[in-house]
């Protein structure tokens, strides 16, 4: 993952850190990587800056980054798929995220942005993560999808089916 860069109050480039954090969110404890990164403290009140002393600052992007997170793992948590979880059930089964995203349903990009952005809301990760754990129900839906041809419908029950045995 490439780091990005955010200037300082000295105008000087720094790292995008990344911490693990452990928030109590809606009476779930939950763990998600944020993103900051650090600069002088400001004292809020006078404007005054301690060069001694340095804490987490956050763009408006990183924090934007940070609620997302903080969604998507208060949806795991309440039993959406994790991204994690798509992208082993993908790479197991070699089913491109296109072709998984057509086949439950979706946009044709909508697993690629789970996988890249997390989960958006509670009602599709579920779905997902139901999929994800019962072949039956994946091969039921591989079957009455219209969006792929009868190869390729083949070529999928074929591939789930080998991991049944």
């Amino acid at each position: 993952m490439e780091s990005k860069k955010v200037f300082t109050r000295k105008n000087k480039p720094t790292d995008e850190l990344h911490e693990t954090v452990i928030k109590n969110y809606k009476g779930l404890e939950l763990s998600y990587k944020e993103v900051y990164y650090l600069d002088y403290e400001v004292d809020e009140n006078t404007g005054m800056i301690n060069k001694d002393k340095e804490v987490k600052h956050y763009t408006k992007n990183q924090m934007s980054r940070n609620l997302k997170a903080l969604k998507s793992a208060y949806l795991i948590a309440k039993g959406a798929a994790a991204p994690d979880e798509i992208i082993n059930f993908r790479t197991r089964y070699h089913i491109a995220a296109s072709t998984l995203s057509v086949v439950l349903g979706f946009s044709k990009n909508t697993i690629s942005n789970i996988e890249n952005e997390g989960v958006t809301s509670l009602a599709s990760g579920r779905l997902i993560k139901m999929c994800l754990n019962n072949l039956d129900m994946m091969s039921y839906y591989v079957k009455i999808c219209d969006a792929i041809d009868n190869n390729k419908k083949a070529e999928l029950s074929e591939k789930l089916m080998q991991q049944r045995m």
